[in-house]
């Protein structure tokens, strides 16, 4: 601003002409006679242009009901994101939101994503993929939720293509338990299983297991040895399950009390969890299997 009201004193005081200032400051010569007609009449404070104060509120802004409804929503799915959130709402409210507006409305109100909260940083991926037909490959684990020696251990299975789950709890993983976890999951798919995919695990790995599911003409591919992200969706899946499901149980729960609230999740995940990863287009596991169904 100094220099401007030099170069506008040596136009004044008639030591410098309008072509050779404007030149200087890369203006045009209208908008430097203008800065000179307000530095005659108001001084200095002529070049400052007040900023004009906005006291209506915007037409589109969220009703304050709406936004108080959207940060109670979050502060009970505090692990959920944006989308996640927009979907509780649906689901729960029927309320239509965009997930956009979820954002500004908890960054505005100071909830999330402002300057003191933490920031979530891109890391490198595998390259990820997805099968196109339900049943052609179901990757199955094991999850101790309370870790080893608690005697409770949490058979799970994920179809590849759909993400429809199954989970069952027993009080340790063996071949036995294994072989009786496949029949339950062959008694409550909606479709055919081709192959499974594990890790390298004894109870996986056991020959009457390779032999059963031999005899039921599915193929069993066995991980390489130390690489979880080949059974990525499972273990993504395991991380559903602590920070969503296994928070309300503990050790002494009963195994039938555990099945129980492991079901209710499971059919929350099945029928209304919509899903955003790779091949899924924010439809949950059934809108999946019937839109593969119908596809087919």
């Amino acid at each position: 601003m100094q220099l401007v009201e030099e170069k506008l004193l040596a136009i004044i005081n008639k030591e410098s002409t309008l072509s050779e200032v404007a030149r200087d400051l890369s203006i045009t010569r209208q908008t430097l006679y203008t800065w000179k007609a307000r530095y005659i009449r108001f001084g200095i404070d002529g070049l400052v242009k007040p900023r004009k104060k906005r006291t209506d509120t915007p037409h589109n802004k969220t009703a304050p009901e709406i936004a108080q409804l959207v940060i109670n929503t979050t502060n009970t799915y505090w692990q959920d994101g944006v989308e996640a959130i927009a979907d509780h709402l649906a689901r729960l409210y029927n309320l239509s939101i965009n997930p956009s507006t979820v954002y500004r409305i908890l960054k505005r109100e100071g909830i999330r994503y402002g300057e003191n909260h933490p920031r979530t940083t891109k890391r490198w991926k595998l390259k990820l993929y997805s099968h196109q037909v339900p049943g052609y490959e179901l990757q199955m684990d094991t999850k101790y939720p309370f870790g080893y020696k608690q005697g409770r251990v949490i058979y799970t299975i994920i179809d590849d293509a759909t993400r429809w789950v199954y989970a069952y709890t027993y009080t340790t993983a063996n071949a036995s338990n294994t072989i009786d976890f496949l029949k339950r999951v062959q008694s409550q798919i909606p479709f055919p299983i081709q192959k499974i995919r594990t890790d390298q695990g004894k109870e996986f790995a056991a020959v009457v297991v390779r032999q059963y599911l031999a005899e039921q003409k599915i193929e069993h591919r066995l991980n390489t040895p130390y690489c979880p992200e080949e059974n990525g969706k499972i273990e993504r899946f395991h991380r559903t399950l602590s920070e969503k499901c296994v928070v309300g149980m503990y050790p002494r729960d009963s195994l039938d009390l555990l099945q129980y609230k492991l079901t209710l999740f499971l059919q929350y995940y099945n029928h209304h969890k919509r899903h955003r990863g790779l091949g899924m287009e924010g439809m949950t596991p059934v809108e999946k299997i019937n839109s593969c169904l119908n596809w087919g």
